[in-house]
């Protein structure tokens, strides 16, 4: 007789799944990560993603991401001078994500996980004190609710810091019409004393960033996307505010974008 059907795990890849490979480069006026600025000058940031569809519709995704000082000067910023041509920062994420449609009152409910590997080449060479590579494990979980598109983040630095932050916000997509489309973004994170620690030399608790961007995006042809943004942050907290002044590190950063993806 036929064997029994088994269902197939939630995560599993099919034989034939073919892999989805996006390419894309930013140039950004500074590099700024929750807040603080990385790198005060423009900087290239190339970036690389792997996806393969699983047989109940998900995602797998890997992603190598880079950030290369285009000065020596990195200006009134985080890491250390001295560094033109190279990567200040390189990035590994490896993710899982699943839409699980509509669940009560949301509509799309998308949930996703994995882990961030932040690679800093020169940590050792931080003015604020040394800055080793770490990872940290993320979940993300995403909806439609009355035409709004609210999230909310838990990551937490499981080797260096041991400690969460949690980011949270709206995004809104507006289609323009020939290719056009605004995509607005607004969000809000909450840093723990040990994450302000290790991203801001200060061990205080609140709440770190307020950050909002618009980013234009014109599909020049089925695979390839132009895109602009004009970003702006905010750190919050009045503490950690007072500090960024003491360190002279701007605290209401804002920059610009200009990318392509294929």
């Amino acid at each position: 007789g036929m064997p029994p059907v088994r269902p197939e795990a939630p995560g599993s890849v099919a034989d034939d799944a073919r892999p989805q490979v996006g390419l894309a480069a930013d140039a950004s006026s500074k590099f700024v990560h929750r807040g603080m600025t990385m790198v005060d000058k423009f900087v290239v940031q190339p970036q690389l993603v792997v996806g393969l569809p699983t047989v109940t519709g998900d995602t797998v995704r890997v992603v190598a991401k880079g950030t290369a000082n285009l000065y020596n000067d990195t200006g009134n910023a985080w890491f250390p001078d001295g560094h033109a041509g190279r990567f200040s920062e390189v990035d590994f994420i490896a993710d899982y994500q699943r839409n699980f449609g509509t669940v009560a009152f949301l509509d799309n409910l998308t949930i996703k996980g994995g882990i961030f590997n932040y690679v800093l080449p020169n940590g050792q060479e931080f003015p604020n004190g040394e800055r080793g590579t770490t990872s940290e494990v993320f979940v993300a979980v995403g909806a439609e609710v009355l035409e709004a598109n609210p999230y909310f983040e838990w990551h937490y630095d499981f080797d260096e810091v041991r400690a969460p932050y949690y980011p949270g916000g709206i995004t809104e997509s507006f289609d323009l019409g020939k290719g056009l489309s605004l995509v607005l973004d607004g969000s809000l994170g909450y840093a723990t004393s040990a994450q302000s620690s290790w991203m801001y030399a200060i061990d205080t608790s609140g709440w770190a960033d307020l950050r909002g961007s618009a980013t234009l995006n014109y599909q020049y042809d089925p695979r390839t996307t132009l895109s602009a943004s004009v970003n702006g942050s905010r750190i919050v907290d009045t503490e950690l505010n007072d500090w960024f002044q003491q360190i002279d590190i701007d605290a209401d950063p804002i920059w610009f974008t200009f990318g392509v993806a294929y």
